[in-house]
């Protein structure tokens, strides 16, 4: 069954791809929802702006992208995680001051979820070559 999953989609980098996958998913959420943020009041206009959700998009397609192209730099898929890690941990934090404010529980569930996926990229980056030889 590997072989033909191989075949059919060689990758040499799936971790990449189901982080951007991720990321892109969380961008979806946050576009599709203009109200999700209201503490702090005065950072509620920018939490909600599509822009943000608009990053994690084109962060999560670059990653991608990165995973799928033959001439792979190592210098771009540092950059890339480490953009990730600044976004989802930002992302962590403001669910779960959301989720003090509010005592939602969902939102401590999304900021659980957020680190564990921010966990997955430190991952990544632990295992990817750091330099040429």
């Amino acid at each position: 069954m590997k072989k033909k999953l191989n075949k059919l989609l060689p990758l040499s980098h799936p971790q990449h791809v189901i982080l951007g996958l991720g990321l892109i998913g969380i961008g979806l959420i946050l576009i599709g929802n203009d109200f999700y943020f209201f503490w702090p009041p005065y950072m509620a206009g920018f939490l909600n702006d599509d822009l943000i959700g608009g990053i994690f998009m084109v962060i999560g397609i670059l990653v991608i992208k990165w995973a799928l192209d033959n001439r792979n730099k190592i210098a771009v898929n540092r950059n890339l995680l480490i953009i990730t890690a600044g976004l989802l941990a930002l992302e962590a934090t403001a669910e779960f001051c959301h989720g003090y404010v509010s005592g939602h529980p969902h939102m401590f569930m999304a900021g659980f979820l957020e680190v564990i996926v921010l966990l997955f990229d430190f991952s990544i980056i632990g295992k990817s070559k750091k330099r040429n030889y």
